[in-house]
């Protein structure tokens, strides 16, 4: 089966073992644009490593170890044209080379990963099928659990304080929402293939990645696109306004129009959907930029959420470089105003983010990519497993209810690992 859009990916025999591959997971109209069975994308070895940290970009290939004074991702525009598929993320920090003036202090923990961090892959290293040809039966297993006591940096009384700090910035009009994310850690995942597949039989999504670099991997669950790119038209879908399924479908469609009719959840969308607007409206023609849709409720295995579309053309020659220098980090990560709030979440989260709220992104050859916002997301390694929740705060939020939802959002992970979040 060809995904509905031609990624440049061709379609061979599911590899033996998936050990040491990266895969995305497409649950439909995700990385693939599949609307009908749930596709899986399995990535070999890369022929390129391209690597962006400490200002520093550095390429690895089979001829050793390249530092180029290019701009990453002009380079990964320049690697793709030369027939390559690209697959990686770009953190949520990398923040400071798209908005001036705006960075996340230095005073902060270091996790050491890079900011920008791309393989490219030659077509024959890679193949696209079914979820049911390309996945294995997954028991889970003692050894693919993550394990631990998981432990917050942010307990609820000091959550409730910082929420108390962003409403004093919104009553002086410095802004009108702010995301506010909080971090999980346990130790690390000794089979984080096998506890990638749980994880997204858990929950099913568009966008699951769990992707390979040397000394970790990402592990992605997001449903949420960040920018879709086919030919000169360009879609973002945000995310804002989550509440819990119930197993009753009555109670369940009762919940859901809860959530639909939410005048608190309803403004905090409309938020993004205008902040997303302007930021599309710097790169597409005027009079372009159409709200596809607006409001709608979808549910997943353990929450439903409300996202809105909007669409516009791109500009004549405008290439992945500009669109995210225009676009990142994602405006349903960060708040409206979008510089006023990350001077706001630099101020109050005692952690960097890394890859989460970042994008994880898929570039094909012909210059079209899709990229999530990388919610949801963990980095697991040698040191252990980290994930990072969060939520967008208002002036009528409540600091108890949105402790909850991150803790809501995070029972996908429980639904795996059989642990209680702390």
């Amino acid at each position: 089966m060809c995904p509905h859009v031609d990624m440049n990916l061709s379609i061979e025999e599911p590899a033996k073992s998936l050990i040491g591959k990266s895969l995305l997971i497409d649950s439909g109209g995700g990385w693939f644009d599949s609307d009908s069975a749930p596709m899986a994308g399995v990535f070999g070895i890369p022929a390129l490593t391209l690597r962006f940290s400490c200002g520093t970009t550095t390429v690895f290939s089979d001829a050793g170890e390249e530092t180029v004074t290019q701009d990453p991702l002009r380079l990964v525009e320049r690697l793709t044209t030369e027939g390559y598929t690209a697959l990686g993320y770009i953190s949520y920090d990398y923040l400071r080379y798209t908005t001036p003036g705006i960075e996340t202090s230095n005073e902060k923990e270091k996790d050491g990963l890079p900011l920008v961090f791309f393989h490219f892959y030659k077509s024959s290293s890679l193949y696209v099928t079914t979820c049911k040809d390309a996945l294995p039966t997954s028991v889970l297993s003692a050894e693919s659990r993550l394990g631990g006591h998981p432990r917050t940096n942010i307990r609820s009384e000091e959550y409730a304080r910082k929420i108390s700090v962003i409403k004093a910035h919104i009553a002086a009009g410095d802004v009108y929402q702010v995301n506010l994310s909080h971090k999980f850690r346990f130790e690390s995942l000794r089979e984080p293939l096998y506890w990638f597949v749980d994880f997204y039989r858990a929950q099913p999504v568009p966008f699951a990645a769990l992707i390979h670099f040397p000394g970790f991997e990402i592990v992605s669950g997001s449903m949420e696109l960040f920018l879709k790119k086919r030919g000169s038209k360009i879609i973002t879908r945000p995310i804002k306004g989550t509440i819990r399924r119930d197993p009753d479908p009555y109670r369940d469609r009762q919940l859901a129009a809860t959530l639909r009719t939410n005048p608190k959840e309803l403004a905090e969308n409309l938020m993004i959907v205008d902040l997303m607007r302007n930021d599309l409206g710097r790169i597409c023609e005027y009079g372009s930029i159409k709200v596809r849709e607006l409001f709608a409720v979808r549910g997943y295995s353990t929450l439903s959420q409300m996202e809105s579309e909007i669409e516009g053309r791109l500009c004549p020659g405008v290439e992945f470089s500009r669109i995210v220098a225009s676009t990142f980090p994602p405006g349903s990560v960060t708040g409206a105003p979008k510089r006023d709030a990350l001077r706001i979440i630099d101020s109050l989260e005692p952690h960097l983010r890394g890859p989460y709220c970042g994008a994880i992104c898929l570039l094909s050859p012909n210059g079209d990519f899709t990229m999530s916002v990388a919610i949801r997301t963990g980095v697991n390694s040698p040191k252990g497993a980290e994930f990072w929740f969060g939520g967008g705060i208002v002036w009528d939020s409540i600091a108890d209810e949105e402790y909850r939802e991150t803790e809501l959002k995070a029972k996908a992970l429980t639904l795996v690992t059989s642990l209680q979040i702390l």
